[in-house]
């Protein structure tokens, strides 16, 4: 006999669909910082002798001058007066250099004086707001006569930022004791000074281009 169906109509079993579970992807925590390289203070190098030495406090980067150096700014205003000839070690918080000399003025503006370093195989110069620096009689002179005219970059130190009279692009807050004496001199000094500067640049071919 031939099978026979049953009555009950045949159920198809449902399934829901299935989802396939992705997995997040672990985020992964930032790298750390690469830590920061200072660059070294200059190797100062002069003898150790029985003479005051000032320890001068600078910023731990230096600013860089082309052809004249590296150019550390000082920082903390330092126990003397700061001048030609006067022995110097400069630091940071986590670096002190050896001993060196401030020799000549290299720059002077409104508010800041640069001197060469000497006692280092590579130039280097201190950056000294004027206040923290003993400005010889023809420096003094010239800072005064010339003030107005001098590059008023960088600003004032931060010491003296708050303070008006040095913030007023219109007002001299410098006084320097001149004796009024020496005036002629300094001013018979500074245009041999002048007429040897545009006289080198006269030879060289390049005062043309800096007077268009």
């Amino acid at each position: 006999m031939a099978p026979t169906r049953s009555g009950k109509s045949s159920q198809k079993r449902s399934t829901k669909p299935t989802t396939k579970r992705t997995r997040r992807a672990k985020t992964l925590p930032p790298p750390p910082p690469e830590p920061i390289t200072l660059p070294p203070l200059p190797p100062l190098s002069l003898p150790q002798e029985d003479l005051p030495t000032v320890a001068v406090k600078v910023l731990p980067y230096p600013a860089i001058k082309h052809e004249r150096g590296q150019t550390w700014i000082a920082d903390e205003r330092p126990s003397a007066q700061l001048q030609k000839g006067s022995r110097i070690t400069i630091c940071t918080d986590a670096q002190t250099s050896g001993i060196g000399r401030l020799s000549g003025i290299t720059d002077l503006r409104r508010h800041w004086v640069t001197f060469a370093i000497v006692g280092t195989p590579q130039q280097n110069n201190l950056r000294v707001p004027i206040p923290w620096a003993a400005l010889d009689g023809l420096e003094s002179f010239t800072h005064q006569k010339h003030y107005f005219v001098l590059p008023s970059d960088p600003p004032p130190h931060r010491s003296y930022a708050d303070i008006a009279v040095f913030c007023d692009d219109n007002e001299n807050p410098y006084e320097f004791d001149i004796d009024e004496d020496d005036v002629p001199g300094f001013s018979r000094r500074i245009a041999n000074i002048v007429h040897t500067y545009w006289g080198n640049l006269e030879r060289d071919g390049q005062r043309a281009r800096l007077v268009r």
